[in-house]
C-alpha cells in the first residue's frame, strides 16, 4: 500500500524525472538513503515503469499527429493478437488502445506530413493484419498534453470529484 510519502515521490518524479536523489529527498522530506530505497521499491513494485525525456517535436522536425480509428474484419482474440503484434513494430504509432463501441482500436500516429501518413496506412493495409476500415482525425492544435497521472484525484475517494 502506498503512503503519503510514496505519493509525493511519485508526484514529484512525474513533474521532474531528472532530479537527483538528494534533491528528491529534500523535496519529499526524507534523508537520501531512505528516499532511494523507496524509489527502488516503487520501481520494483511496478509503480514506476521508467524515466524518459519528453521531446519538443516541433523543434526537431515538421510533423502531424493523426488519430486513427480502426475496425477489424473479425473481433476475435486471434485477430486482436495479430493486429497488436504488428502495431508494436511501427514506431510511428505512439499509442494504440483497444476500444469498445463502433471501432476496435484508436491509434495516435505521428508522421512527417499527410503523404507519410498515407504511406504508413497503405503499409498497414498491405500487412494483412485484419483491418476492415479506418478513419483519420487530424490534430489541428494541441490544447493540453500531459503525461502526469492526477494521483490525488485517483487515490483519495474524497478528492477530485
Amino acid at each position: 500500500m502506498l503512503d503519503a510519502i510514496d505519493l509525493r515521490i511519485l508526484d514529484t518524479l512525474q513533474a521532474q524525472g531528472d532530479l537527483t536523489n538528494l534533491k528528491l529527498a529534500e523535496i519529499v522530506g526524507l534523508s537520501p538513503s531512505p528516499c532511494l530505497q523507496r524509489v527502488k521499491r516503487l520501481r520494483k513494485a511496478g509503480y514506476i515503469r521508467g524515466f524518459t525525456a519528453v521531446l519538443n517535436v516541433g523543434k526537431l522536425a515538421p510533423s502531424v499527429i493523426v488519430y486513427t480509428r480502426i475496425r477489424l474484419s473479425e473481433q476475435t482474440a486471434r485477430q486482436y493478437a495479430i493486429f497488436e503484434t504488428a502495431i508494436m513494430k511501427l514506431p510511428q504509432v505512439l499509442e494504440c488502445s483497444l476500444m469498445s463501441g463502433e471501432f476496435d482500436y484508436f491509434l495516435k500516429i505521428i508522421a512527417r506530413d499527410f503523404d507519410h501518413y498515407h504511406e504508413l496506412m497503405t503499409t498497414m493495409l498491405e500487412m494483412d493484419i485484419g483491418i476492415k476500415n479506418h478513419a483519420m482525425f487530424v490534430e489541428v492544435r494541441n490544447v493540453k498534453r500531459s503525461l502526469a497521472v492526477p494521483l490525488e484525484a485517483l487515490v483519495s475517494p474524497s478528492n477530485g470529484r
